[in-house]
């Protein structure tokens, strides 16, 4: 994923897509094991409706591999996610640069919803981040709403 979206070599692909959804099972379970809470900020579904987004439909065998990742999705996320905060936000390239999202600014608005749809799709319970807030307000925000679910001791 860094060749293609930093580096300009190659398009997204199934195998690019397929390696990232992935990670998003394997860092998190390493990293969890260490700690009480774990906050990242994209889950597997996140990643499997971007995907769907990206990749062309006519690609070999994206369809079978979507619908396999989607049934991993809806099946791991309640065992391993308590909840999932989703957040809004729009990104504006302007405000700092952000080249790993270079490629999918023209489609946020079409990523927000079927990611939100996705994330749903799983079962786990969302809580809704309100929008405009600093990172420190984003910070507070969470960790008030999952200290509040007993996840954490605040």
């Amino acid at each position: 994923m860094e060749d293609i979206v930093l580096h300009g070599e190659g398009n997204f692909d199934l195998v690019a897509e397929l390696d990232l959804f992935a990670q998003h099972f394997t860092v998190p379970l390493r990293t969890a094991r260490h700690h009480q809470v774990l906050i990242t900020d994209k889950t597997p579904a996140n990643v499997l409706a971007l995907a769907g987004l990206v990749l062309g439909p006519t690609e070999p065998g994206t369809a079978a591999v979507l619908a396999a990742a989607e049934v991993m999705c809806r099946t791991w996320m309640p065992l391993a996610y308590d909840v999932v905060v989703y957040c809004h936000d729009r990104y504006d390239q302007k405000a700092g640069g952000d080249r790993m999202r270079e490629k999918v600014l023209g489609i946020q608005d079409e990523s927000d919803t079927a990611i939100y749809e996705a994330c749903r799709a799983t079962g786990v319970p969302i809580l809704e981040l309100p929008t405009g807030l600093t990172v420190s307000e984003r910070v507070q925000w969470t960790v008030k709403r999952v200290g509040d679910m007993g996840l954490i001791v605040v």
